[in-house]
């Protein structure tokens, strides 16, 4: 009897990704796609790629409609957002649990529910790891709590735990035509906020989170209170400007820079983490492409698949 997942998130990147690997499988999941609106341009996108994929409405500040998303579902993956302008305001005005009290509900309606095993896409606390100069970075910070939240509820439900990488597509959200040279439309830009030469890990969040996801399903007796990494390899924002430029042909280079909705303090102390400290490196981690039974998107195979990418 195949077992129903209802998939927090399901119209974003993360969402998408489990969306897709557990419709791969039919014989072992039910997917229950769980979004603010089921009539969204994305959903009928998505109804059309995953006609058996289930919808429904929910938020996660609503935990009324959470429970009803949750009734009859045995699995729930669970992702949270801080980057969105409703979070930032609570966080500027002194509410550092925003995001907190979003997977909180989370957790206690999946509970309330008897939902018996929940992932959620978490990430390791600066603070913790890098000491008390990184006690800023609150995106991290308030992922991590939720995830030891879901520890502390380990009588009442199952965790498991993936750390998701840098996205490649990252580059895709950030590339501009380079007009610096007067070279029109011949050049791309990428500007990020991250130093050209600091090695970072990088994952094709599309196809491989939901491989991490899938993987941790499969054995959960293994996983369970575990974390994944889905994390492809080590790259640098030169290397990827250069395989781009390689596989496409386009001239490209790559150049250090803010972007202004997220050129935030919080966000730049995460940042700075990462770069000083490194990304899941300090911690007990499962390289989950070491155990999947596919290999994970290579960055050369990441700008094959998008070799047609140009900025609008």
């Amino acid at each position: 009897m195949p077992e129903i997942v209802a998939v927090i998130g399901a119209t974003g990147f993360q969402g998408g990704s489990v969306i897709k690997a557990l419709s791969a499988l039919p014989d072992q999941y039910i997917v229950r796609g769980v979004t603010r609106s089921t009539t969204s341009a994305r959903v009928v996108e998505l109804q059309a790629q995953y006609p058996n994929v289930e919808w429904v409405a929910a938020e996660l500040k609503d935990p009324a409609s959470l429970r009803k998303a949750f009734r009859g579902v045995d699995i729930v993956f669970g992702n949270t957002n801080y980057l969105q302008p409703e979070i930032f305001a609570q966080v500027d005005a002194g509410d550092l649990d925003a995001e907190f009290r979003l997977g909180q509900n989370m957790v206690d309606a999946a509970i309330a529910e008897g939902v018996k095993h929940i992932v959620y896409s978490s990430l390791e606390s600066p603070e913790k790891v890098g000491g008390p100069k990184y006690r800023g970075a609150h995106e991290p910070e308030g992922k991590n709590k939720i995830e030891q939240y879901i520890r502390s509820n380990e009588d009442k439900i199952a965790g498991y735990f993936v750390y998701a990488a840098f996205y490649f597509q990252n580059f895709l959200l950030s590339a501009q035509w380079d007009t610096t040279v007067g070279s029109g439309k011949d050049a791309v830009v990428f500007t990020y906020p991250l130093p050209a030469d600091a090695p970072l890990p990088y994952v094709d969040i599309e196809e491989d989170l939901g491989a991490t996801v899938a993987l941790a399903l499969s054995n959960r007796s293994e996983y369970a209170g575990k974390i994944l990494a889905a994390v492809e390899g080590s790259y640098t924002s030169e290397e990827i400007t250069k395989a781009f430029a390689r596989v496409t042909g386009v001239p490209a280079r790559y150049q250090y820079g803010v972007i202004p909705e997220i050129d935030r303090s919080d966000i730049n102390t995460m940042l700075r983490f990462f770069i000083e400290v490194g990304a899941m490196t300090k911690q007990d981690v499962t390289i989950a492409k070491n155990n999947t039974s596919r290999p994970f998107t290579t960055l050369d195979q990441f700008w094959t698949k998008y070799a047609s990418f140009r900025p609008e």
